[in-house]
């Protein structure tokens, strides 16, 4: 059966919801050539871009501590509503600072929803007892947003061609909002936590925020994996490039919807994958997968034009292949986290991986200018050496 008892039941509002996520992101296959339409730099977009990750950064560990305090089922909800105001913005500006506002907007809206979307599925699964249903959450969460990915580039697609890419962001708000409203009416939230007098819950919300800092400090594995998720964003030094680098091989702007579309499509099947390697150990299966991204990448190195189909071949098995990954990296790393400071652990890893993801954006647009985007996306695959030394250090 694809679905295990009662899964769909407990939790289709979080499958929906994701299947909608990825129904939004219709402008991602175009997000660089819009800033270059507005006569932007590789460097200009950089800094948006790394806005973003500096203000997910900056805001990560309070709002996992807010919603470990006071609930995860809001902080994800004002996370997806503020994603959904700062992409109405973008159309309205070509002001390089108004797109540097509507960056904070964006990462304060990944800071709430990051740790706390998964935290409060699993919470609930743990207070049901139903932590079989762990790992199908992670696969089926992975697959319907991947589905939700092979419908929205192509939409894309006949929307840049046809009409204006600008579009594009009012889509995104729409349904970002349709999904915060689902969830608000549909999606319980079992582990309920116990209102308390102000004073007590700031300190509650230190005393959360320190724990789960230390905890994922000190814990070996937690630790190693964490420094692990930060070599593999490293990996996407170049991944702002794709874009221009495919079409710098000559492929026409609009078919990038369809090989965004593709690689979704290969993301739906992906996840289920992660089944077949169950049996074996977590780190070995890491490792594998590492390798294989950096021969992707090293790739690059030989690829000239007009050789764009072997490029978007490339691009969507290396963009692919993470959804094979997550679901096992993810229900490795949260059969060690305790459940209060669950979303905090979470927050605490989406905080070093935002810090990463921060200063790649700004390393890539200046080589960009300067070396082209192919070369600085192969350049990534040197990171991947770390990961593997990392993971490997792993003793369960």
């Amino acid at each position: 059966m694809l679905f295990k008892k009662d899964e769909l039941r407990l939790l289709w509002p979080f499958y929906i919801s994701s299947l909608l996520f990825g129904l939004s992101m219709m402008i991602s296959p175009f997000i660089v050539i819009y800033f270059q339409g507005l006569n932007l730099s590789f460097f200009q977009i950089s800094i948006i871009i790394s806005v973003v990750a500096i203000s997910a950064f900056i805001f990560e560990i309070p709002t996992g501590s807010l919603a470990d305090s006071v609930s995860r089922k809001y902080s994800v909800i004002v996370g997806v509503l503020l994603r959904g105001l700062s992409a109405i913005i973008i159309p309205f500006t070509n002001n390089f600072y108004v797109l540097l506002f509507t960056s904070v907007l964006a990462g304060m809206g990944i800071a709430f929803m990051s740790g706390a979307d998964q935290a409060w599925a699993i919470s609930n699964l743990n207070k049901l007892k139903r932590k079989e249903l762990h790992h199908e959450y992670f696969i089926k969460n992975q697959a319907f947003n991947a589905f939700g990915w092979v419908l929205s580039p192509l939409i894309g697609a006949f929307i840049v061609k046809n009409y204006s890419i600008a579009l594009l962001w009012y889509g995104l708000t729409m349904i970002v909002t349709f999904a915060a409203i689902m969830l608000m009416i549909f999606a319980k939230e079992l582990y309920i936590i116990e209102p308390k007098p102000f004073k007590e819950s700031i300190k509650s919300f230190y005393a959360k925020t320190s724990s789960g800092i230390r905890f994922s400090l000190t814990h070996k594995i937690v630790f190693l994996l964490i420094l692990s998720s930060v070599f593999i964003v490293f990996m996407d030094l170049g991944g702002m490039g794709w874009q221009p680098y495919l079409t710098s091989l000559t492929m026409p702007s609009y078919a990038l919807g369809f090989v965004y579309s593709a690689l979704a499509l290969v993301m739906v099947f992906m996840p289920f994958l992660s089944k077949l390697f169950l049996k074996h150990k977590v780190k070995n299966v890491l490792i594998l997968i590492t390798l294989i991204k950096m021969i992707f990448l090293f790739a690059l190195f030989f690829i000239l034009p007009p050789a764009y189909m072997l490029a978007a071949i490339i691009f969507i098995f290396y963009g692919s292949i993470n959804y094979l990954a997550d679901p096992i990296y993810l229900a490795y790393f949260h059969k060690f986290i305790p459940e209060k400071i669950r979303a905090t652990v979470m927050s605490t890893q989406g905080m070093f991986t935002q810090f990463a993801a921060t200063i790649c954006p700004l390393i890539a647009g200046l080589l960009m200018d300067v070396y082209g985007p192919g070369k600085v996306l192969a350049l990534g695959g040197f990171f991947g050496i770390f990961a593997i030394v990392t993971y490997w250090k792993i003793k369960d």
